[in-house]
């Protein structure tokens, strides 16, 4: 699993990583990829691999900073989360295994969506199952084909839709055409149950306002009684 860090979304990760290990305990293991290395603790276990400074990656230079961690760390098939893809319950363990095991096998599988992104997408077709997960391929004329909601990739495929200076907004909008002219080489699946479910704390890139509609309130008490709401809150004092 990798989870691209900014600096200045340090905050996002001890929330993130209370609900990971919450609602997935079986997780796969964890590479943070930033700047400079956080100021919180990670968990046990968890890796911080730097590719830089902040200052040589504004946001409309994202894709650079994707593109040196996936050139630096080769990984096959890899599962990519921002920091602020916060769990709102269980993930299906057993279904994420299957998906990965999948990834291995077919090479031709570019991207394997975890979320409900192309299941309701409006264009997804089913693909047969395997095991108890009943598969879907996305249309690669549906919008954003090369979403960047939580999913498996492959290495070698995300390398080639990815350009230089791009925000994450441009790689979704922009690596959707790049994505579908490759359409004859590789596909893009999802599931019909999705096993995972995360909300977005932030919108549009604003770090400073928290969104947890979406999280319960049994977990968002313990997160404020644990203290990782600090920040948001100790900003909101201010104002």
């Amino acid at each position: 699993m990798c989870s691209s860090d900014l600096d200045k979304y340090v905050n996002a990760l001890p929330p993130f990583a209370f609900l990971l290990d919450r609602h997935w305990p079986q997780h796969p293991e964890v590479i943070v990829g930033g700047f400079t290395a956080p100021s919180v603790a990670l968990p046990s276990g968890w890796q911080f691999h730097s590719i830089g400074k902040m200052e040589d990656y504004p946001v409309e230079r994202w894709s650079n900073a994707l593109i040196r961690m996936l050139l630096e760390l080769q990984y096959d098939v890899f599962l990519l989360m921002l920091e602020d893809y916060w769990l709102t319950r269980p993930v299906d363990h057993a279904a994420f295994q299957i998906c990965a095991d999948y990834m291995h096998q077919f090479e031709y599988v570019a991207r394997f969506d975890l979320t409900a992104d192309r299941k309701y997408s409006g264009f997804a077709k089913p693909y047969g199952r395997d095991g108890h997960v009943k598969l879907i391929i996305s249309d690669p004329e549906s919008q954003y084909h090369c979403s960047l909601m939580a999913a498996l990739w492959r290495r070698a495929h995300m390398l080639k839709i990815l350009v230089e200076n791009e925000s994450p907004w441009d790689v979704e909008i922009k690596g959707t055409p790049r994505l579908r002219a490759l359409q004859n080489y590789c596909i893009v699946l999802g599931t019909e149950d999705p096993p995972m479910h995360h909300t977005l704390a932030f919108r549009g890139g604003d770090n400073h306002k928290l969104l947890l509609d979406d999280i319960s309130p049994a977990d968002v008490a313990d997160m404020r009684e644990a203290g990782l709401l600090r920040p948001w809150e100790k900003a909101n004092a201010r104002r």
